[in-house]
């Protein structure tokens, strides 16, 4: 089934290589780029015109990234303090990063949730940036299909 949203795919890898960057881990950042990445616009671009996604719109969706990413880091490095002290070390579970199965609760079910991450890519991470991305666009819709 193709996505709603041509970008989409192309999106989340230009996030997770912006993470990976983030995460001082160039050379898997090279890898995902070099491969998925550029088989993903390829595609892209088979179908749907080669002028689709000019160089110039592509380098304003890795700025647009890499913010996001700088963003969710710093907010990370605030936020993980707090949630240590909610969850004392005798929790009942871990507090590590780990890949999600299912989109955490709360999120409308309709909003694609990732199910596997990247290697060397914090899968938490990459996953809440996916899923708080989806939520931001489902939002946005509700929000503009209730002024009409």
């Amino acid at each position: 089934m193709a996505e709603a949203n041509p970008l989409a795919g192309i999106s989340r890898c230009i996030r997770r290589i912006c993470l990976l960057r983030e995460q001082d881990n160039a050379a898997e950042a090279v890898r995902l780029e070099q491969n998925e990445f550029a088989n993903a616009l390829r595609d892209l671009r088979l179908a749907h015109g080669p002028e689709f996604l000019p160089e110039s719109e592509l380098r304003a969706l890795f700025a647009v990234e890499e913010n996001r990413v700088a963003d969710a880091m710093v907010l990370s490095e605030l936020l993980l303090p707090q949630l240590a002290k909610l969850f004392p070390s005798t929790a009942p579970f871990p507090l590590q990063a780990r890949p999600l199965s299912t989109p955490p609760q709360g999120l409308d079910s309709a909003i694609p949730f990732p199910r596997t991450a990247t290697p060397g890519v914090s899968p938490i991470i990459a996953d809440l940036l996916d899923a708080m991305l989806a939520s931001e666009r489902t939002g946005r819709r509700t929000a503009s299909s209730d002024k009409t």
